[in-house]
């Protein structure tokens, strides 16, 4: 079987380059990221700020793919250039997203249930676009019938990669995958197919290897941010519990020492270290208690303490961890 290749899931607001740089150095096994989108760059200039996330390029620790979420064919191309300036041979595009706000736009999967218009925006954006665009979405918005016409257009166009999360838009995180959907999707596309959704465990992961040989990419989402050793574990790598503290803890002090330069204000700050723990909770036998306990902080103090005590908790088993998504972590990226 085929070496995988992983692909680090965007989560707005909290992967950024902060985050990504410090798994890259503590955890490992990926072989690329995906930023969190960027958005509304409009269609004569992209400001800068709205790169800060993935510039410089020679600062990122793992190959990075920019994430852009438009629905306009001139701001995806302007973006697309924008990037190729700064180094970057590949972006991917978010037609996967399914938040309300973004789908009703015909953003994200919003998009999925309006193949004319997504056929007419591909044609002009691959007669003009510099790099590769890899393009991640979703089984469709209302229904998973969305995905057949879709995939009818994606496969008239050079997709670098398409990722497929195999739910639909109105599932949002909750409910199972649909596999059979996923297959479907594999049996009707041209293009190059990585799969996406509830790989929690290296065993989930086997399984779904088994059960699609062809697939080689695999995007890791909320089982990553719960176990960031998921990559590494899946590669083959053990892990002590003495190693396992160790690492987390200087993960830790790593985004906190960066925090304290990159968000200034304490509330911020402490709001954005609740986010990484409300995934890193699930990792231990009691998720539920430290996650609140964290989520009460209302202090870097506070927390610090909170922190000591949940790390020295045991470890939660492989169902441990799919319990704690089960009971409500359903919040993720796109």
């Amino acid at each position: 079987m085929q070496n995988p290749t992983l692909l680090l899931a965007p989560f707005k607001g909290l992967t950024e380059k902060m985050y990504r740089n410090a798994v890259a150095r503590h955890f490992g096994g990926y072989d690329f990221m995906y930023a969190p989108f960027i958005s509304g760059t409009g269609r004569q200039r992209v400001n800068p700020a709205k790169l800060e996330d993935v510039m410089p390029k020679a600062d990122m620790l793992t190959p990075t793919i920019p994430q852009l979420l438009s629905n306009d064919a001139s701001e995806v191309i302007l973006i697309g250039k924008a990037l190729e300036l700064n180094g970057y041979t590949h972006v991917n595009w978010n037609m996967g997203c399914p938040f309300t706000k973004i789908a009703l736009k015909k953003k994200g999967c919003g998009i999925l249930p309006f193949p004319g218009e997504l056929d007419r925006m591909l044609e002009r954006v691959f007669r003009e676009f510099p790099l590769k665009l890899s393009i991640k979405t979703r089984l469709g918005y209302y229904n998973s019938d969305e995905i057949t016409k879709a995939i009818e257009v994606f496969n008239r166009y050079p997709v670098y990669l398409l990722i497929v999360h195999a739910r639909i838009g109105t599932q949002l995180y909750s409910g199972t995958v649909n596999l059979k959907g996923f297959e479907n999707c594999l049996e009707m596309a041209r293009i190059p197919v990585a799969y996406n959704g509830d790989i929690f465990t290296k065993a989930r992961f086997e399984y779904l290897q088994d059960k699609f040989p062809g697939v080689n990419s695999w995007m890791l989402g909320r089982g990553a941010l719960i176990n960031p050793f998921l990559a590494s574990e899946i590669r083959g790598t053990r892990f002590t519990e003495s190693l396992k503290r160790k690492l987390l803890l200087e993960f830790l002090f790593e985004l906190e020492t960066l925090g304290i330069v990159g968000k200034p204000e304490p509330d911020r700050f402490l709001g954005y270290l609740k986010a990484v723990w409300f995934y890193l909770a699930g990792l231990f036998e009691k998720p539920e208690e430290f996650s609140l306990k964290i989520r009460k902080s209302r202090t870097l103090e506070e927390y610090r303490k909170v922190k000591m005590e949940a790390i020295s908790q045991p470890f939660a088993a492989d169902e441990g961890l799919e319990r704690y998504v089960k009971l409500g972590v359903k919040h993720a990226g796109s």
